[in-house]
């Protein structure tokens, strides 16, 4: 698939099957980092020196935020996700190359202004890529 109309498709025709299942389960955050060709540049502007081996080679990265990780196992018991939103995967993604994380994440800067002075605000997720 064209680097366009993967991210459009993701954008487009995925995000759709998924979002009100995630908001019935209670998911509080997904957001997708698409990443270009033409994105992946400015990491040579950044980082002069960093060789291009060292530039993840991912097309996008998904972040899932829930307050408890049985709200994303309801997630993905659902039938809806298990007919129609994994087959989905097919048409996009590389399973060889997928990779996932669970953690937290810390937010210490929210819209320009600083949060939370100690630790910053503390929140649990998985990540795939």
């Amino acid at each position: 698939m064209e680097e366009e109309a993967y991210h459009q498709y993701l954008s487009e025709k995925h995000v759709p099957l998924l979002t009100d299942l995630m908001v019935q389960n209670k998911i509080v955050d997904y957001t997708m980092q698409h990443n270009t060709s033409e994105t992946k540049k400015m990491i040579g502007q950044m980082f002069e020196k960093l060789p291009e081996s060292n530039v993840a080679d991912y097309d996008c990265f998904i972040h899932i935020v829930f307050s408890d990780v049985q709200d994303f196992i309801n997630v993905k018991d659902d039938p809806h996700y298990k007919k129609v939103v994994m087959p989905d995967h097919g048409n996009f993604a590389d399973d060889k190359r997928t990779t996932m994380v669970t953690g937290w994440f810390e937010r210490h800067i929210v819209e320009g202004q600083a949060v939370a002075a100690e630790g910053g605000t503390k929140v649990k997720g998985v990540n795939g890529h």
